[in-house]
Formats: C-alpha cells, sequence, structure tokens
C-alpha cells in the first residue's frame, strides 16, 4: 500500500483537497469537479505510479460493481475509483454506496461528483461524515471572480495588482475554466509583478471590448468610445442582454454613491465593494445628479426590456441607450 496521507475533512477548500478513502466534490461547477480529479490523480500518480484509475457513471451503475472494482488487486495497487453523474445515482448504486462506506478498503479512494440537489441524500450524509467534502458552487458575482483570481496567483505566489484583476475579470468573463487558463498564461509568460499594462498587453481586445467597459465609458460621458466599443463588442459575440445587464449594475453603484452621506473612508465597506471599486464608482459618481442618475436607470430598465424581445433590433435599442446615457452626463 502506498505511504500516501488519508486524512478526514469536512468542508475542505477544493485546492486544498487531499487524498482519502472517501472525497465528495458536491455542485454544478464542472471546473472544480475537473480540478479536483486532476489533483486527486496526481497525487496518487506521484507517490503510487502504478495506481488504477476506473471512471464510471452513477446515473449507469448496476448492482455489484463498486465491490468488485473496489476489491483488493493481486499486487496492493492503489486505486482511484471516479464515479461522475451523481446527482443522477440509481438506486442500486446509493445502496452499494452506502455499505461500502461501511467496510472500505484502505487501497481506494473513493472520488464521487455530484452536479448538486438531493438525489441520494442518505449517501452524500454518509460520505460527508466518511471523508472530505467540497462544495463546487457555480460562481456568479463579480466578487467571486475576483476572489477566484487572487487565490490563482497567490497559490503561485505572484504578485498581482487589483487593477490588473480587475482587467482581466472583465476581459475572460464568468468562465472558471477560461480564466484559470488566462492566470497560468500570464503567471508562466511574465516576470514580476502582474500589471494592468501587462493584461492590457495579452487580452486588451478582449477588455476594450467587453460590456463593463461600455458602461464604464458611457457613464462616463464619453460617447464616442462607448460606440466604438459597443459595437466591437456585439460584433464579437457580446449579447445585447448582457450590455444591459452591465450597465444596470454599474447604474446602481453609481446611484448608491451619488447622494450618499458617507465618510470617504466607510464608503467601501458601507457598500460592499472593495477599496479601489468603490474609489472607481466615487470618480464616475462625480459626473452625475440624483435626478440624472434616476433618468439613466430608466433609459437603461427599457433597453433592457427591449433587448429581451420588445424591440425588432436589439442592438439598435442598446445602441440608443448608450447615446442616451451617456449624453446625461453632459446635460447633468
Amino acid at each position: 500500500m502506498a505511504s500516501t496521507s488519508r486524512t478526514q475533512s469536512a468542508g475542505t477548500s477544493w485546492r486544498d483537497v487531499n487524498v482519502s478513502p472517501f472525497i465528495l466534490v458536491q455542485g454544478g461547477e464542472e471546473y472544480i469537479h475537473t480540478r479536483v480529479t486532476d489533483s486527486i490523480k496526481a497525487q496518487l500518480k506521484q507517490v503510487a505510479p502504478d495506481t488504477e484509475i476506473h471512471h464510471l457513471s452513477a446515473a449507469n451503475y448496476e448492482s455489484g460493481e463498486l465491490q468488485v472494482l473496489a476489491s483488493p488487486s493481486l499486487f496492493g495497487e492503489e486505486k482511484l475509483l471516479v464515479f461522475d453523474e451523481m446527482h443522477k445515482m440509481t438506486d442500486a448504486f446509493v445502496v452499494d454506496g452506502l455499505e461500502y462506506v461501511q467496510y472500505p478498503n484502505p487501497d481506494v479512494t473513493f472520488l464521487g461528483l455530484h452536479g448538486g440537489g438531493n438525489r441520494g441524500k442518505r449517501l452524500l450524509d454518509a460520505l460527508k461524515r466518511a471523508g472530505q467534502h467540497i462544495e463546487a458552487k457555480p460562481i456568479k458575482s463579480d466578487r467571486d471572480r475576483m476572489e477566484f483570481l487572487q487565490a490563482e496567483f497567490r497559490a503561485a505566489k505572484r504578485r498581482v495588482n487589483a487593477e490588473a484583476v480587475r482587467a482581466l475579470a472583465d476581459a475572460i468573463g464568468p468562465n472558471l475554466g477560461e480564466l484559470a487558463a488566462a492566470t497560468s498564461q500570464l503567471i508562466a509568460d511574465t516576470e514580476g509583478t502582474i500589471t494592468e499594462e501587462i493584461v492590457e498587453k495579452y487580452y486588451g481586445g478582449r477588455v476594450q471590448a467587453t460590456a463593463f467597459k461600455v458602461a464604464d465609458a458611457a457613464l462616463d460621458g464619453q460617447l464616442g468610445p462607448a460606440t466604438a466599443l459597443l459595437r466591437h463588442a456585439l460584433a464579437t459575440g457580446v449579447q445585447p442582454v448582457a450590455v444591459t445587464a452591465s450597465f444596470a449594475m454599474k447604474a446602481r453603484q453609481v446611484a448608491r454613491v451619488v447622494d450618499a452621506r458617507i465618510p470617504q473612508g466607510q464608503l467601501a465597506s458601507v457598500l460592499g465593494m472593495a477599496p479601489w471599486q468603490a474609489q472607481r464608482v466615487t470618480a464616475t459618481a462625480r459626473h452625475w445628479s440624483p435626478v440624472n442618475i434616476a433618468g439613466a436607470v430608466e433609459l437603461i430598465a427599457r433597453a433592457d426590456a427591449e433587448a429581451k424581445g420588445q424591440a425588432r433590433d436589439a442592438n439598435y435599442a442598446v445602441e440608443r441607450m448608450v447615446t442616451k446615457v451617456a449624453g446625461l452626463v453632459a446635460h447633468r
């Protein structure tokens, strides 16, 4: 048997997972499923190159398969059993899994990948008690994306400016796999602190054409750049609804700052933003009055409805919104 450490813990971070008899990854973020699986494979292969690896679908599981696969091998090799689609697990898998949790083979690592929900709850609870439980919740908020990127750079022991993280998040979008790949490229191809200028060099086209960049330019009253960015964004696949959503988020932030009687030093914490984000919103808010930002919010809401089907030409509706919102800055 390999000397791999087999510790048990609950609520383990997917970045810190280690080899143990039972590992359950639960949630809909496929990228985390992949990262955990790759990490466990690498750890096992490092200490036991002859590790047997078996991939199976819990959705197609038939009675008795787990016991056969988990039985001791002739020469005592380590085994990794990866069961995906556990959110669709068969009843036979639940029965066999509950039995196996009570009598596991110490040379086997059981890795279950569950897409979310309560299917097989009794087995899920048993696996959580027996080993490591990793949450794989999809990252939806802008703040979570930023934290993900910062953690990627931190794990690689690389310094990165807050502005660079913001630029990279804007450029790549919400897909964790693409964010991780972009981070890996910057880490591999550059030295020293990663700055916004470096991100611009690698991903400038994508950075400049994102929906958030369009919103930033328009809310700063830069009609020409905002229109150019919008057309480029739409031409490269950005959907009109993504543009209106970005405008809505940015406008709400500005509206909260415009008439807020909050000391500058407390603004970030009160608004739930990073200090540099609060500074950016504050700078934009100087262009706006309470009346005008309220008008902008109405324009954005109307364009959002049009982009979702109320207008024949969603692209035109969004471009009209950009023109009118930027124009409000000039007439505040």
